[in-house]
C-alpha cells in the first residue's frame, strides 16, 4: 500500500483510522517495555522472557541474531544457553 493511499485511508476511514491508532499504542509499549528490559533485567532474563514468550524464534532464526537482539555477544549467549541447559 503506498504512502498516499494509507493518508487517503486515514482521512477517509474512522474504522482504519482508530486501528492505525491501535496500532500506535501497542507498538509503543513494546518498544517502551523492551527498553526497559534492557537497563534493568539481566541477560539471562532477557533470554529467558524471549524462551518463554517466543519459543519458536529458536528453530527460525541464527543465534547470532537472537544475540544481537538481546544485547549480548554470540558467546555470552551460548554461556547462558549452557548454564541453563545444566
Amino acid at each position: 500500500m503506498s504512502y498516499e493511499k494509507v493518508q487517503i485511508c486515514f482521512h477517509t476511514y474512522p474504522e482504519f483510522r482508530e486501528f492505525g491508532r491501535m496500532m500506535l499504542v501497542i507498538n509503543y509499549s513494546n518498544l517502551h517495555d523492551r527498553m526497559l528490559g534492557m537497563i534493568k533485567d539481566t541477560a539471562e532474563n532477557r533470554y529467558l522472557k524471549l524462551m518463554e514468550n517466543h519459543p519458536d524464534i529458536f528453530q527460525n532464526v541464527p543465534l547470532k541474531i537472537i544475540a544481537s537482539y538481546l544485547g549480548i555477544t554470540d558467546t555470552s549467549l551460548s554461556r547462558i544457553r549452557r548454564e541453563i541447559a545444566k
